[in-house]
């Protein structure tokens, strides 16, 4: 890896165009100035020779640095940083990620809009599950944000450790089976009553029941079907999706690994089991 390590203006840093954290608060800041201003920069921060302007940089890691030194004019507005003059925008943004995550996660919501800044420019699920390590099952249910309500959008950003990509998933799902209306309120009263996700799970477990009794429980029309020697496949007008067939013992592990990739893409719900926690930080960002 080409890079050099200098002391440089820091109202000289761009942001990036591939952000991993976009939510930030003045607390935050505050404290990693404190700690600059006491300690010293103990980290250099990581750029890149921003391509269209000359002189300027483009950060990698340590955005936050950057706004700390800014906010409280430290350092002679200089800031320690690594240039990596062999690294894409992309690139950088990627080992943003990567230190970020080592030092305190990410929510759910910025890995939601990271990997959406992707997927905006041609990358696949695919690619993002090579990038990250994280299975690409998991990954498909942060297909639960886009489009998302504005209000459910709101929450996401306000309490980021509550509302987590799994309850946004049950949100949605609320939104389908009754309206946005109801799932807002839900989501609303999750929050401030601090509700646990069992509760959720079972409003939504409601919210269906009721759906199909409303349906009358009637089978639609099947919309396409495929039969083969030991099953057949069968998906009907409503989405209903049937599988029926034997699969040999030894193909059982190679038939579960396909189906999972072939299926994860359309199943973006969440597994029953506890909220995934977040690292806690341990030093500047």
């Amino acid at each position: 890896m080409v890079e050099e390590t200098f002391w440089i203006d820091v109202f000289d840093v761009d942001e990036n165009a591939y952000p991993p954290r976009t939510q930030y608060n003045d607390t935050a800041i505050m404290e990693i100035a404190n700690s600059i201003h006491e300690n010293g920069q103990r980290d250099a921060i990581h750029v890149i020779p921003n391509p269209s302007k000359p002189g300027r940089f483009i950060i990698g890691d340590g955005w936050t640095r950057v706004q700390a030194i800014r906010a409280r004019d430290l350092q002679d507005r200089k800031v320690k940083a690594v240039i990596h003059y062999d690294l894409t925008e992309q690139q950088a943004a990627w080992l943003g990620y990567a230190e970020n995550e080592e030092r305190r996660g990410h929510s759910d919501y910025d890995r939601a809009l990271f990997f959406k800044k992707f997927r905006d420019n041609g990358w696949t699920w695919d690619q993002i599950a090579h990038e990250t390590g994280i299975p690409i099952g998991t990954l498909y249910q942060y297909s639960a944000y886009d489009n998302l309500d504005v209000d459910l959008v709101d929450f996401a950003k306000r309490h980021p450790e509550k509302v987590t990509v799994n309850a946004i998933s049950h949100f949605k799902r609320l939104t389908e089976l009754k309206d946005r209306d109801y799932a807002v309120e839900v989501c609303r009263h999750f929050v401030d009553e601090d509700e646990t996700f069992r509760w959720l799970k079972q409003k939504v477990e409601i919210a269906s029941e009721a759906a199909g009794k409303k349906s009358g429980r009637k089978k639609s029309q099947v919309n396409f079907q495929r039969r083969f020697p030991n099953g057949h496949f069968r998906l009907r007008t409503d989405g209903q999706v049937e599988i029926t067939g034997t699969i040999s013992p030894e193909r059982l592990e190679e038939f579960n690994a396909l189906i999972e990739k072939s299926l994860a893409p359309f199943f973006v719900g969440p597994e029953d089991g506890a909220e995934p926690s977040s690292p806690t930080s341990t030093g500047q960002e």
